[in-house]
């Protein structure tokens, strides 16, 4: 056991130094199961059949054509010298014996870090491995659960189950394939919601030479060892996620907060409902200047139980200077040709309330608007602390105008930042092993920009260091091979 921790520990910091993160893999909406009403279904490809392996990486979704190429906001070209995309496990297994290295796992390409170039080496697509293979329908007194191929994405699993059930959250892009997803601990928000690789029940690998499972049930240590595993254990061919009953979100949004209202009420403010997150363009120049905005979401019902769910809805103290926005705006990142909306005050389902960019039809909208990320973790006892001291960095920085029903405005070097809570988790290589606040940021992608962007992203990192600060693994960091290791201990 002792061994395995280390061994992954250290490709962590190989992973680090010479790349061996994976890319979110690519699929659109499995549209072709309509079965909303079945209890439960094994061997779902039945159903789907070949309707599922269709088209390459883009999935006819916009922003997605040149992903053999370059990752999705451009900032890295992979350069492999071949390609390969398997149809089946036979396939990828022939593939990961046969082709030169390095070899890259590529899907929708929004990791942002350069270590998952392949210069000469292979890139693998799993876009064609995207198959529901099998489903336990949830009932009250059981989690139920879904298994799926490497190369399925969340939007997939939602089109899926429709009413039939639910995952207990999901990330604000379900165009993410869930095993890129996983594989880099990304998260969503929720003081009693830990990151997505907690949802995960069984985890298979394949190897050139054979397959590798880790399962809840008969190796839960090794299991919750290799959840979060950034591609280093070889290549998620197949995993399953628990399912809960399906359930509605209902979401408030305020607008035009005071900034220094809502760091103020931190970390507190996150017990005031399941899913919260704090935005804001506010930290330096810019319209939005001074001011943030907040989604409070409630899960109705809340799987894990009533006694675990936060209050009825009451509008929190800090959001008094501000106003309920109940006019309907624009999806996050969607075409300015082509612009979709949603009411940021609503009931809804899940799908839809939690996430930024699907429709309400369940159909991804277009990813052509990019940025470029990085987030930053720290416990959350130091939540208004770290704030504070990213507002100190970013005070000189020229923002974005704030995410709105108009739209556009000038660019500037930050279109956002973002604020959520994770609770801990015990993946060894979670960088949320306590409970803790996220500090994401949306950089503008322009390569004009981008050396100012690496400069922001280490000055970030280093006025978090006192805090205990962990890095986003599929986001931009300045963290040394040797910081990274000091930071995760033993």
């Amino acid at each position: 056991m002792h061994a395995l921790r280390g061994f992954l520990c250290l490709l962590a910091c190989v992973a680090c130094a010479a790349g061996i993160r994976p890319f979110r893999r690519a699929r659109d909406p499995l549209a072709s199961c309509d079965r909303r009403d079945d209890k439960s279904s094994r061997a779902c490809d039945r159903c789907c059949g070949d309707k599922s392996l269709r088209g390459g990486e883009a999935r006819d979704c916009p922003g997605y054509e040149s992903l053999r190429e370059r990752n999705w906001c451009g900032n890295v070209e992979f350069g492999a010298a071949a390609f390969a995309e398997p149809t089946t496990h036979e396939e990828l297994q022939a593939t990961l014996r046969d082709a030169g290295a390095p070899i890259r796992v590529v899907g929708r390409g929004h990791s942002f870090s350069p270590v998952a170039e392949c210069s000469g080496g292979t890139l693998v697509s799993l876009a064609k491995l995207n198959r529901v293979l099998d489903f336990v329908a949830p009932t009250e007194e059981r989690v139920g659960s879904v298994t799926i191929e490497g190369g399925c994405t969340y939007t997939e699993v939602i089109n899926f189950l429709g009413t039939r059930g639910a995952l207990k959250n999901l990330p604000s892009c379900p165009q993410f394939a869930v095993a890129g997803a996983i594989a880099t601990g990304t998260h969503g928000s929720g003081r009693k919601i830990q990151n997505l690789a907690a949802q995960v029940s069984m985890l298979e690998f394949t190897l050139k030479d054979g397959t590798r499972t880790y399962d809840r049930a008969t190796t839960p240590e090794l299991l919750e060892g290799a959840r979060v595993h950034l591609g280093t254990l070889g290549v998620v061919s197949k995993l399953t996620l628990d399912v809960v009953p399906y359930y509605d979100v209902a979401a408030y949004r305020y607008d035009d907060v005071p900034l220094d209202d809502a760091i103020e009420a931190l970390p507190e403010l996150f017990e005031a409902c399941d899913s919260l997150s704090v935005w804001t363009s506010g930290f330096g120049r810019g319209p939005g200047a001074g001011l943030a905005w907040m989604t409070f979401r409630h899960f109705e019902p809340f799987w894990a139980g009533a006694e675990a769910a936060a209050p009825p809805h009451a509008r929190p103290a800090a959001t008094e200077r501000g106003y309920l926005q109940e006019t309907p705006m624009r999806r996050y990142l969607t075409d300015p040709d082509d612009p979709k909306y949603f009411k940021p005050t609503t009931r809804g389902p899940w799908s839809t309330t939690l996430a930024l960019t699907i429709d309400d039809d369940l159909k991804e909208t277009s990813m052509r608007e990019t940025d470029i990320q990085c987030e930053f973790f720290v416990p959350l006892e130091h939540a208004k602390a770290a704030v504070r001291a990213v507002a100190a960095v970013a005070s000189a920085w020229d923002f974005s105008a704030p995410h709105s029903s108009e739209g556009g405005g000038a660019k500037g070097l930050v279109d956002a930042f973002e604020f959520r809570c994770v609770q801990g988790d015990g993946a060894w290589l979670s960088p949320c092993p306590v409970d803790s606040l996220g500090l994401h940021t949306s950089f503008n992608a322009d390569p004009a920009r981008r050396d100012e962007v690496l400069a922001g992203v280490a000055a970030l990192e280093a006025a978090l260091a006192p805090f205990g600060v962990r890095a986003h693994w599929g986001k931009l960091s300045a963290a040394t091979p040797a910081a990274t290791a000091e930071s995760y201990g033993d």
